[in-house]
């Protein structure tokens, strides 16, 4: 669902009052001054909420985010919730000082005025509650090890713990200068030890010669990495797509492919589905995209036959990254039929919509976005294709 609303047929905007979330609209320095004041009274961090008027993606936070009651309760006893116009006279100002680079953005200051982390753009509640708890988790620890290092005082054995808290809080520029400290200091030849892979996993680049000392006993590195384990395969598996296309040449995305297997034992990941999207990723972003068509047919007739989970994930991929890519949307009209062949879903029927919509035959649509709802159950799936039936009728019966 969240890749149709990405790829833009719709993007819902309700206005709305901030119900839940209980924000102070800040308009001068005067109204600042006051919030760092009761911050520091309340030894409370605050939530700095900075929005332009004509934007649709901050509307959509105030009325799918900020509205909801589960947000509410968890950011009006954490922060001091603020919001404030980017373009208002002290809005510039303050969205300046703060480094502003989008709308909406989303700064978090603990309370004596030190800017702990910033967020960019619209997201979901479950993808912004676990940033807030994190860095308010992180932040401190952060703050003591940065200063140590900066002052050439860490310890070699808080190094897995900094590099771990610099990942948790996005700092990935920040992280990779420390891992090159660490590696300057501490590592000589291939005797690694479990701290070595700890802290240089994150910040090893492929085909080197620390690659291949960091992949060359799996299960160690898999005991070390423990619970980001995943996250680190997620992050190598993007690592290998971008230095393929880097090169123009597909072998870093094989070479990674082939360590998958084995990685993802046991871990909740697919690496048949992750070799699948290395792929199609790849030849989108190289702008191959009759190979890439052509890679998901072949794959499916030789490997995958009668799979339609399969298929559906790669297809879902390749359409996702350009739905308005008019031979791959006429591939996906295929694609999406052959597996609503094999299973009807919601999710079958919402992605044959999209290519219907983005070949010039809306009212196809939402005949089949009509037939996605007998088969949805998710209240919000249904919320969301209800509202993009009623715009795309809207839209053709201005036709």
């Amino acid at each position: 669902m969240k890749k149709i609303i990405a790829a833009g047929i719709i993007i819902s905007i309700v206005a709305t009052t901030w119900a839940q979330v209980e924000f102070r609209e800040i308009v001068s320095s005067e109204d600042m001054d006051k919030v760092w004041e009761d911050a520091g009274k309340l030894n409370k961090p605050v939530f700095v909420d900075i929005y332009a008027t004509w934007c649709g993606p901050c509307k959509w936070m105030d009325a799918n985010v900020f509205a909801a009651e589960e947000a509410g309760n968890y950011m009006n006893r954490e922060f001091i919730n603020v919001k404030m116009d980017g373009e208002s006279d002290f809005g510039r100002v303050f969205a300046l000082q703060s480094g502003l680079s989008a709308y909406p953005s989303f700064f978090l200051y603990n309370s004596g005025q030190k800017l702990m982390n910033t967020m960019v753009g619209a997201k979901p509640w479950e993808e912004l509650k676990p940033q807030l708890v994190t860095t308010l988790e992180y932040y401190p620890v952060l703050e003591v090890l940065q200063n140590k290092f900066e002052s050439g005082l860490l310890d070699r054995e808080e190094y897995p713990r900094f590099a771990r808290a610099l990942r948790e809080m996005g700092k990935e520029e920040y992280g990779t200068a420390v891992a090159g400290t660490y590696r300057e200091k501490y590592i000589s030849g291939t005797d690694w030890s479990p701290m070595d892979l700890e802290v240089m996993a994150f910040y090893t680049e492929q085909q080197t010669e620390n690659w291949s000392r960091l992949v060359a006993d799996i299960p160690e590195l898999k005991a070390t990495l423990g619970d980001e384990l995943e996250y680190f395969i997620d992050r190598a598996l993007t690592a290998s797509i971008e230095l393929a296309v880097e090169m123009n040449d597909i072998t870093p995305v094989k070479e990674f492919n082939e360590l998958l297997p084995e990685l993802a034992a046991g871990t909740s990941l697919d690496p048949v589905e992750m070799k699948s999207r290395s792929h199609v990723y790849f030849y989108h972003y190289t702008g191959q995209f009759d190979e890439m068509i052509a890679y998901i047919d072949r794959e499916y007739e030789a490997s995958h036959k009668g799979d339609h989970e399969w298929l559906f994930n790669a297809a879902a991929n390749a359409v996702f990254l350009d739905p308005q890519n008019e031979p791959v949307a006429e591939k996906g009209l295929e694609w999406f039929s052959t597996c609503l062949g094999l299973h009807k879903s919601h999710e079958y029927f919402y992605h044959l919509a999209l290519c219907q919509y983005f070949t010039g035959s809306p009212g196809l649509a939402v005949g089949s976005l009509k037939q996605s709802l007998e088969y949805a159950e998710d209240p919000e799936a249904i919320a969301t294709t209800e509202r993009i039936i009623q715009q795309v009728e809207e839209e053709l019966a201005r036709q």
